[in-house]
């Protein structure tokens, strides 16, 4: 039992881990911060939604692509 875990907890699984845990902590953090952030810079609420969707469908966008093609070179690298 304790030869399986030793295995599945290798260097790379953990790396993987950890990057999950950035991605998914930028995006609570921003949903936490963003309307009194974006009011701090000036904009109404129209601009609050308007900018607060924008940088939110990029940061998913980016999700995406970095999955893609980070999932692309994993298959291509990995044994």
């Amino acid at each position: 039992m304790l030869t399986n875990l030793r295995q599945i907890l290798t260097l790379p699984v953990i790396v993987i881990a950890m990057g999950y845990f950035v991605d998914i902590y930028d995006l609570v953090l921003f949903g936490v911060v963003r309307v009194e952030s974006l009011s701090e810079l000036g904009l109404d609420s129209e601009g609050v939604t308007r900018w607060g969707a924008m940088i939110l469908n990029a940061q998913m966008f980016g999700m995406l692509l970095g999955g893609i093609l980070w999932g692309i070179m994993g298959d291509k690298r990995g044994d």
